[in-house]
């Protein structure tokens, strides 16, 4: 049987305000392409498939044509569990219309879907509380697959953190993700595939700053997932990666688009699994072309960011610049760089004399605070600030503290 995991698509998401749906849609049409080459006969969606609980209209859209597009009008399942950035709620409302398509969709933990069969297409031969039995077309064999949409404590209706402690939280809450896990394992079968998809952060993952609301996040011990499934599919951390220290082959498939600078120089993908019941998984990436590159340039001076933009190889990214500078950059200057590149995100100068100059550092103690203030704004926006701002500035600084603090 072959299965293709992918997750994190974040669809609507944009960045710095440019909006990456272009991007996205290149992203689903390569991955339809890829299923059909690879025949594929599940497609696991492992979480967060919008980038906030109530996408835009594009982005919704977006999202069903592709199940529509993947399922091939029902002769390929396609399961989709809903992560921390998407509305439980919103993804179990297609359930109806989504069983007609050989599509599962699971909101929340342990929600059960009903059996069904799509004619000449998928089959759900037995469904329970977080799992369904599929049959395939053209496969005679069967396949389980267990799903743990992103487990909250609000989803789960269950509270950790009143545990003052926050090692007895995280072990309460692996446990109880474990109890889960171990649920799975007792209705998985030596005659079936048994795949498990998750959104969830197994404790020890590599993160990237394109990730919201993990640091801190409860995380769950590799020891507690389930031991009987022959692949794990998560979701949630963007990078593409193995977790660590799992009792089987478990992987990360990654968001399939850089989210931050942070990500430039990761080789997005997916995952394509082989497994036959009692078999051991066998698990390969397949490198994805779409999406622009993002990457960060240091320039030494202005004359060194106008070549690197007007390089060709360099005209399809989206661009961050920091460029070394004495003095603040002019607003034409920057209005300048902007024409050369429309993927420009950030232009950001570098006073490097201000950090390494201890010599510098004390005679910018001794600036008046106007002076420091407007160095700031200089280093942070590379343009002076605009009078009134600083004059905004002064009255703030000046009104009394009973005023500042409302009394």
């Amino acid at each position: 049987m072959r299965i293709l995991h992918t997750s994190d698509w974040h669809l609507g998401r944009s960045l710095e305000g440019r909006s990456r749906l272009p991007e996205q849609e290149q992203f689903i049409a390569e991955l339809t392409d890829l299923v059909t080459a690879e025949a594929v006969q599940i497609v696991l969606v492992a979480g967060d498939v919008f980038d906030t609980y109530n996408p835009p209209a594009d982005a919704e859209n977006l999202f069903y044509d592709a199940l529509e597009r993947l399922s091939d009008n029902g002769k390929r399942a396609v399961a989709v569990i809903a992560g921390n950035h998407d509305s439980p709620e919103r993804l179990h409302a297609a359930n109806p219309l989504a069983l007609k398509h050989g599509i599962l969709l699971f909101g929340f933990p342990g929600e059960g879907l009903p059996c069904g069969a799509v004619p000449g297409g998928v089959q759900r031969l037995q469904t329970g509380p977080g799992w369904v039995k599929l049959a395939l077309p053209g496969s005679d064999e069967s396949a389980v697959i267990y799903a743990l949409p992103f487990p909250s404590e609000s989803r789960l209706n269950e509270v950790f953190g009143d545990k003052l402690d926050p090692e007895a939280q995280q072990i309460a809450y692996s446990d109880r993700i474990g109890e889960l896990f171990a649920a799975a394992d007792g209705i998985f079968r030596p005659d079936t595939v048994n795949l498990a998809v998750a959104h969830l952060f197994v404790r020890g993952g590599l993160e990237s700053e394109s990730e919201r609301q993990l640091g801190g996040a409860l995380a769950v011990a590799p020891q507690a997932l389930p031991k009987q499934a022959q692949y794990i599919a998560l979701g949630h951390l963007h990078r593409a990666q193995a977790a660590p220290y799992a009792p089987q082959n478990c992987r990360y498939s990654g968001a399939p688009l850089s989210f931050s600078f942070s990500e430039a120089v990761q080789q997005k993908e997916v995952v394509l699994v082989e497994v036959s019941p009692g078999g051991l998984a066998q698990a390969r990436s397949i490198n994805l072309s779409c999406g622009k590159a993002l990457k960060r340039w240091r320039a030494d001076n202005i004359e060194e960011a106008r070549f690197w933009l007007a390089e060709p190889a360099n005209q399809g990214c989206w661009a961050e610049l920091e460029i070394r500078a004495d003095q603040p950059l002019e607003i034409s200057e920057l209005a300048e760089l902007r024409k050369l590149h429309s993927g420009i995100i950030g232009i950001r100068p570098i006073f490097p004399e201000l950090v390494t100059d201890h010599e510098a550092l004390r005679r910018l103690s001794e600036l008046s605070l106007v002076e420091r203030f407007k160095l700031f704004y200089e280093r942070e926006r590379g343009v002076a600030p605009p009078e009134e701002l600083v004059g905004f500035f002064l009255e703030m600084v000046n009104r009394p503290e009973s005023e500042n603090s409302g009394q």
